[in-house]
Parts: structure tokens; C-alpha cells; sequence
């Protein structure tokens, strides 16, 4: 497990998937590519000032979003501080103090649906027999499911993907 250990943190840098990687920073390339062409042809055929003032804004939300959120799954880490679990993400932030930890528990990474976030890195997910659950994983294959119970709102789930799955649950079980 690539972690950083001190008296008073854990920091974990997950294993990132080459494909999901791959897949933002490719997918980055080719919309500004094609904005790119999108807003040239549209100079072209279009009146040029207002096509490239919409086109060019809406290819740099787009390609900005995007960036941020490959580097948001490259910078992803876990880190245990303080007797909080916490993490990072463009789309989702988790921060839960381990006391209202009740489970965890290894899992492979269910089917789920997303309900807002980044595709397959982050956000609320849905998944069938748990609900919504939310999560930022960097790999596909195996995980971390945290399920929490506060007054208010029952249970929560968290979906997480540290380097060493065996090893991080029994440092969030040793509290």
C-alpha cells in the first residue's frame, strides 16, 4: 500500500486505472480538438464574432471541466488525520469521522448508475440493493464500501478504492 505514516495520519494514494485515466486525459484531447474545428468551421460559415464568442465559451467550459476533473482523479488520495476519514474529489467530498463508521466491509465494484459526477471516478452513484452511495474510485476492480448511521438520515454508503483494500479496512477498523 503506497502510504505516507506518521504518529497521527495515513495518507493512501489509490491504484488508478490506466483505462479510466487514459480515458479522461484522451477524451480531454480529442473535445478540444474538436471545438477547435467546431469553432473554426463555424467562423467560416457563421458570423465569425458570435460564433466563436459562443463556440470558444462553451469549449472552454467544456475542456476546463474535463481537465479538472483528470486532475482531480489524479491527485485523489485517502487520508486518515485527526480520527477523520477523508477525500477529495471535483464532484464529491467524503469526510467522516471513523467513530460514526458502523461497517466495512471489501467489495468488487458493483453495477452501478450514476446519478451526478464524473462518469466512472466520482459523484453519487446508484447502486441497486444499497441505494445511493457516494464515491470516488480510481480502479473498477475492487473496493472499500463504508456504510455509516446517523440520526437523521439512516444509513450512508461511501465507495472507495485505496491501493490495498485488506489493509485499509483493518486500519478503519482498528480506529
Amino acid at each position: 500500500m503506497r502510504n505516507l505514516i506518521t504518529k497521527s495520519e495515513v495518507v493512501n494514494k489509490p491504484r488508478i486505472s490506466r483505462w479510466i485515466g487514459g480515458m479522461y486525459i484522451g477524451l480531454t484531447i480529442l473535445v478540444s480538438v474538436l471545438y477547435l474545428g467546431i469553432t473554426f468551421w463555424s467562423g467560416i460559415l457563421f458570423e465569425p464574432l458570435i460564433s466563436q464568442i459562443v463556440f470558444g465559451g462553451l469549449m472552454v467550459f467544456v475542456v476546463v471541466l474535463m481537465a479538472v476533473t483528470a486532475y482531480g482523479l489524479y491527485r485523489t488520495k485517502y487520508v486518515i488525520r485527526g480520527g477523520i476519514l477523508s477525500s477529495w474529489s471535483p464532484f464529491a467530498i467524503i469526510r467522516l469521522r471513523l467513530k460514526d463508521i458502523k461497517e466495512v466491509e471489501i467489495t468488487r465494484i458493483p453495477f452501478h448508475i450514476r446519478i451526478y459526477g464524473a462518469g466512472l471516478y466520482c459523484g453519487l452513484f446508484y447502486i441497486p440493493g444499497l441505494g445511493r452511495t457516494k464515491t470516488i474510485m480510481t480502479n473498477l476492480s475492487d473496493g472499500v464500501l463504508i456504510t455509516t448511521k446517523d440520526r437523521k438520515h439512516g444509513k450512508k454508503y461511501y465507495l472507495i478504492t485505496p491501493s490495498d483494500p485488506e489493509r485499509f479496512v483493518k486500519l478503519l477498523k482498528g480506529k
